[in-house]
């Protein structure tokens, strides 16, 4: 007779990621880079980036809102794991609301 040293770990069968929730946390990543992106060249040209920079912020924040709308979609499904899409809620959730300041106040 084998004796167990460890615990089984729980494990919830048929559970798997969500492809939307995955998606979308990597729209949310893309996003995080690109104002990263953005803030730094916008350092460098002393604030005087152009309408490219402009155009670049508006296809993020329409990135943010695919990205949000494809995790709350995710989170309606069953039998996944939740921390991807939850995560990926909120990322997105902040980066529209962070791109929609940034638009409203014009810098």
């Amino acid at each position: 007779m084998k004796k167990e040293g460890k615990k089984q770990a729980l494990q919830f069968k048929g559970r798997k990621q969500s492809v939307q929730g995955v998606s979308a946390l990597t729209l949310a990543f893309l996003e995080i880079a690109g104002i990263l992106a953005m803030t730094v060249v916008s350092s460098r040209t002393a604030g005087n980036g152009g309408s490219i920079l402009g155009i670049v912020g508006l296809l993020l924040f329409a990135a943010a809102v695919t990205g949000f709308v494809l995790a709350i979609r995710s989170l309606k499904e069953q039998d996944i794991y939740f921390v991807v899409p939850v995560l990926a809620t909120l990322l997105n959730g902040l980066m529209m609301i962070l791109l929609l300041s940034l638009y409203i106040v014009g810098i």
